[in-house]
């Protein structure tokens, strides 16, 4: 398989199985990913009207309404979001050695 160059390393395993995007989400990044961020850094033109479309969605001139600048967004969020992991509860393994034998007195 081919790493796509979306995948950094928060999304090892692909889009689809990172728990972050849809099915649908990940198959738009995973087929139009390259076309998208190449749009998004202006390195390549618009072709049809739907590009534009996106352009003038990611950029904020126009609201959000297509899957692709949807997904794009989400993706950008995901990728500079620091994801915080919250515990039920704290183990600390390291310390579970530190313990006391009590002295028998047999």
């Amino acid at each position: 398989m081919v790493k796509n160059f979306l995948m950094t390393s928060i999304f090892q395993k692909g889009f689809s199985r990172s728990g972050r995007f849809t099915i649908k989400e990940a198959q738009i990044l995973e087929s139009c990913g390259r076309t998208m961020k190449a749009l998004f850094e202006g390195t390549k033109e618009p072709a049809t009207e739907e590009e534009s479309h996106f352009i003038e969605e990611i950029h904020g001139r126009r609201a959000l309404s297509s899957d692709y600048g949807k997904t794009w967004m989400k993706y950008l969020h995901e990728i500079n979001h620091k994801h915080v992991v919250y515990n039920l509860c704290e183990t600390n393994r390291a310390s579970s050695t530190d313990y006391v034998e009590a002295d028998s007195d047999d």
